[in-house]
């Protein structure tokens, strides 16, 4: 499956664009921090990284330089070709580099492969044209080595001291048995072991020119160096790779810059409130006076290298936040655009405790007696133990809403009340102030039987009527009339004077105390119960 005709192919047009120059390595030493001029496609601009300034090209020097990023994802040798021979800002940024970095040919050869057809094929068990694909990953091969001599050449006119360093092409696909990744996996090495040899005769016929071997240092390491199919960008453990690849080659030409002396920047961490609570609490950052250009916090007691697993940082819009749980966390300020002034706190939190559970809130109820009465029968209420504000009752199975109707409720001053008629009684038991605690039970009485009629009162034989009138008495003129008076029955009969006038006063009499009963009701409802 090797097509060794094409690195052939690409060598051959390397070497027919070199132009002969003197390998000359840098002596003097940079008493300031370097600048650092990125080319190329989207690995050094940072695609897929969840903050562009893990990069690898902010990464060389360990972060000890001035970087100008002119990288553009997507683009092809071609376009960078153009970009340097007729951009005025990418021009003027090579003249005044320190150090350039290359990343060219990724998007040449993954276009001829058609990496994303071949994976689709995959997928659907279609054949792969393979002399197919090596006509045409040759062809973009012999055109990206065409464009790479022009590259380096019209460099060197621009800046003739300055470290170039151009990274090879990794494997971005995995070893793996799964599909497509394996047979993508194999067709990256069939095209990349012969593209990658004609990197080294670019280096070695221009000045201070370096490969540095991303394929190598990616092989077997793509797990955990590339995002998974189908993006074929580095990690951040990828980045820090690729800027490791020149570290080991910069260090010796750019020591580290000793920093000068920082200002001390110090951060005080303290809650709200410190007393115990069911939470949250509010944990406050102080600065000193000092304005941070960023401040994050984490959970948890770390170390400012912590903060670059960016998916566990919390960033701070203000200087405070809220956390619900016990524990330590800690808060990282940065007061520079480099990182250098920066300082860390850690605070810890115990004073969050568990909520306190609501009570729970019961009614029984009984009657007394249990067994067949004339009445009345009282009913007794059982709160368990708990104190209600209020008690009240209504008749019928009721609702919370039906005791809304102030005048059909009845309200309570114990814990039981008598009532003289069987059916449904229903007691609401009001436990706080704003009436949510609150408990309604209904109690249904049957027991209670109409009274036996008294025997009926025997009428005394009535002797027979005689039709005879009497004989005539003479009126004794000068004696006074008796006054008979009448004789009481057994019984309890009203006296012949219960008329109709002293049925009324005794009706009118009961309706006004049933008045003042209600409106006694009602004022200690709205005094007690307000809903």
């Amino acid at each position: 499956m090797k097509f060794k005709h094409v690195s052939l192919l690409f060598a051959v047009l390397l070497v027919f664009n070199l132009f002969a120059s003197n390998f000359v390595l840098a002596e003097e030493i940079q008493e300031t921090k370097p600048t650092l001029v990125a080319l190329g496609d989207s690995i050094p601009y940072g695609t897929s990284l969840p903050d562009r300034s893990q990069a690898f090209p902010n990464l060389i020097l360990e972060g000890e330089t001035t970087v100008i990023n002119k990288s553009v994802p997507g683009q092809t040798s071609s376009q960078l070709l153009v970009q340097i021979t007729t951009d005025p800002e990418t021009a003027q940024a090579l003249q005044n580099a320190d150090v350039i970095t290359i990343n060219t040919g990724n998007n040449d050869l993954l276009q001829a492969a058609k990496i994303a057809e071949i994976a689709a094929a995959i997928q659907a068990g279609k054949e792969i044209n393979y002399e197919e694909l090596k006509l045409d990953v040759a062809l973009a091969a012999a055109k990206a080595g065409e464009n790479l001599a022009v590259i380096l050449h019209s460099i060197r006119e621009m800046n003739t001291d300055a470290p170039i360093l151009l990274y090879n092409i990794y494997n971005p696909f995995p070893n793996l048995d799964a599909e497509p990744v394996k047979t993508l996996h194999q067709v990256g090495e069939m095209i990349l072991e012969d593209v990658n040899k004609g990197f080294p005769l670019v280096a070695s016929s221009y000045s201070n020119t370096f490969v540095l071997d991303a394929y190598s240092a990616f092989d077997g390491n793509q797990v955990d160096h590339v995002y998974g199919f189908p993006d074929v960008h580095p990690t951040i453990v990828g980045h820090q790779t690729l800027a490791a690849l020149a570290n080991s080659l910069l260090l010796e030409m750019y020591p580290p810059v000793e920093p000068e002396p920082e200002p001390e920047y110090e951060l005080e961490l303290t809650l709200t409130p410190e007393d115990e609570t069911e939470g949250p609490v509010e944990i406050h950052v102080d600065t000193k006076g000092q304005t941070p250009l960023k401040m994050m916090w984490m959970a948890g007691e770390k170390s400012e290298l912590d903060f670059l697993k960016l998916e566990d940082v919390n960033f701070l819009e203000g200087n405070s936040f809220e956390v619900t749980e016990n524990g330590k966390y800690t808060v990282l300020a940065i007061f520079s655009e480099d990182g250098m002034e920066r300082a860390i706190q850690t605070i810890e939190v115990s004073n969050i405790v568990p909520p306190v559970e609501n009570p729970t809130y019961t009614l029984d109820l009984s009657i007394s007696p249990n067994e067949e009465t004339e009445g009345p029968v009282t009913i007794s209420i059982d709160t368990k133990g708990m104190k209600p504000l209020s008690l009240m009752w209504m008749t019928g199975e009721r609702t919370d809403l039906d005791f809304l109707e102030v005048d059909k409720v009845n309200f309570l001053q114990g814990t039981s009340f008598e009532v003289t008629e069987n059916g449904k009684y229903t007691v609401l038991a009001v436990f706080s102030q704003d009436g949510m605690a609150r408990v309604v039970k209904t109690i249904e009485v049957t027991n209670i039987v109409s009274p036996a009629e008294p025997p009926a009162e025997e009428e005394p034989p009535s002797e027979e009527e005689d039709n005879t009138p009497p004989p005539p008495v003479k009126k004794d003129e000068t004696k006074q009339p008796v006054e008979k008076k009448p004789v009481a029955k057994s019984g309890n009969k009203l006296p012949n004077t219960a008329t109709s006038a002293y049925n009324y006063l005794v009706w009118g009499a009961g309706l006004l105390f049933v008045g003042l009963v209600s409106m006694t009701s009602i004022f200690v409802y709205r005094r007690k119960f307000a809903v």
